[in-house]
């Protein structure tokens, strides 16, 4: 699914006046009626009376809700008030026409700027529409407009957002001071990252796109940079195993992970590169681990000292869980880049390396998959900054590294080049040491049997993500989880993505 930003969003709609002579005022009335129809067909048929509040900003969002509001009203509901709040100052000329059209269709509008008392009435609706705010605020509401958010969210009325909640910075998923907590959102053309990342989920509740006009040029043209990961492309991406194949067809896998007291990260990690359909993988380290290899018998072993190692023709590799960051794994790292062609994942203790041994930038089919904390250590910045824009510090690193960058988290993001990919899957049931091994092992599974880069780290993170969803809908707490759980539920929702059934 393509997104776009917001400064997309605000190209493609001049594109679609200047190019295609689709005015604001065309585009407004396109998206409020189709709104209108989404509100009544979802919502009002459930309502016992009908009860709407519709309350409206000054800008262009505010218009779109006026448009809502003359339609739910010429379809029959009579029981609907518009209430808005806009300064004369800030009204843009879209709101005033609009603002117009409503009274001369006789639509009940109460000016919350000349009576504030009247927003109290909106704890009484049965359905409030919002228009207070649209995808292009980028700093905290403030009072008067806070007072107006914070009755919106006191009511229990289910609430219908048009483009985006009102409060919500659409780049980056955060919510400063305020913001409606949505049980809808419907957004125009296009979702945008903040509905996924962050806060953003928790706010904009179940989200409709609506197609309202934009040309699909424009569209195809100028939203190019995010897009959304979802279970129709990792269902794509999966290798296919015929059965006339052996194991030498589906790829072998070297995983350099581990050391005494940390044998558990190549436990983890070798045998979800397994799970994920590797033919064969061998796990190295500076000691050979011989001493767990009850708990992964299919794993081949080899020490990092061995020079036949070396010699071997590995797909894919995966380097850093449990490995520890001095100069052993800093000089394992400088070998495995000068191997031409060969993926390489790097994690962990790996990254780290990289970073106190200078080892930026790193081939470009490379992927490193840090945290946030690991990605700070990356950018020489606080965790804080990082949090702050997840996207553009994702951006930022991959100027650094020059490879993949899989920035974990909730949601996990992908950049490569001039394009993120936001990952449509996970919860905090994720966050317990372990997990990310298991990441690692899935990537190198299936970058071993011939995914390219992007292909491999974006399907194993949704279905990383995916089985930590599943844990949750099947009724277990998000806190009981451990990464071995996670390995033991992939065969089963691998089986369900292939089958192209429903997960849950």
């Amino acid at each position: 699914m393509r997104l776009t930003s917001v400064e997309q969003a605000v190209q493609i709609e001049e594109i679609s006046h200047k190019v295609y002579g689709l005015t604001g005022e065309v585009l407004m009335e396109s998206a409020g009626a189709l709104a209108a129809r989404e509100i009544d067909l979802t919502f009002l048929p459930e309502l016992t009376r009908g009860s709407v509040a519709v309350v409206a900003g000054p800008g262009n969002n505010g218009g779109d809700a006026l448009v809502v509001a003359r339609h739910l009203h010429s379809s029959g509901y009579r029981d609907l008030q518009v209430f808005f709040l806009a300064p004369a100052d800030a009204q843009s000329a879209l709101f005033k026409l609009q603002k117009q059209r409503a009274e001369l269709q006789g639509l009940r509008l109460i000016d919350l700027e000349e009576i504030p008392e009247r927003v109290e009435q909106l704890k009484g609706a049965e359905l409030i529409v919002d228009g207070v705010f649209g995808i292009g605020l980028n700093k905290p509401i403030q009072e008067p407009f806070l007072r107006v958010i914070e009755a919106m969210n006191a009511s229990k009325a289910p609430k219908v957002s048009l483009d985006t909640p009102s409060g919500l910075n659409c780049a980056t998923g955060r919510v400063e001071g305020a913001c409606v907590r949505a049980h809808m959102t419907v957004t125009f053309g296009l979702g945008k990252p903040g509905f996924f990342i962050g806060e953003g989920p928790a706010h904009a509740g179940r989200l409709r796109i609506l197609p309202i006009g934009f040309p699909y040029e424009a569209l195809r043209g100028i939203a190019t940079t995010h897009f959304l990961f979802t279970e129709r492309l990792a269902r794509r991406y999966l290798p296919t195993r015929p059965d006339t194949s052996n194991k030498s067809d589906h790829g072998h896998l070297l995983l350099i992970a581990g050391r005494p007291g940390f044998w558990g990260c190549g436990i983890l990690a070798s045998s979800s590169g397994f799970r994920m359909g590797a033919g064969y993988v061998t796990w190295a380290s500076v000691e050979a681990p011989y001493e767990i290899l009850k708990d992964v018998p299919e794993v081949l072993t080899a020490s990092l000292q061995d020079e036949n190692l070396w010699q071997g023709k590995f797909s894919a590799v995966a380097i850093g869980p449990g490995l520890g960051t001095g100069v052993e794994t800093a000089r394992v790292i400088e070998r495995l880049k000068s191997i031409s062609g060969i993926p390489v994942v790097v994690d962990a203790d790996a990254i780290t390396a990289c970073v106190e041994h200078d080892l930026f930038p790193l081939p470009e089919n490379w992927v490193i998959t840090p945290h946030s904390g690991e990605l700070a250590r990356v950018l020489k910045a606080s965790v804080p900054d990082v949090e702050k824009d997840r996207v553009r510090a994702t951006f930022e690193a991959y100027a650094k590294v020059k490879c993949h960058v899989l920035h974990k988290g909730f949601r996990s993001l992908i950049a490569f080049d001039k394009r993120c990919m936001i990952i449509h899957a996970g919860n905090s049931a994720l966050a317990k040491a372990g997990t990310g091994d298991v990441l690692t092992g899935m990537i190198g599974g299936l970058l071993a049997q011939g995914l390219d880069t992007l292909q491999a780290s974006a399907t194993a993170a949704y279905l990383h993500g995916r089985l930590a969803d599943e844990w949750i809908r099947s009724g277990q707490d998000k806190a009981a989880m451990t990464a071995s759980d996670l390995r033991h539920l992939l065969p089963q929702v691998v089986s369900r993505l292939r089958l192209g059934g429903s997960f849950f």
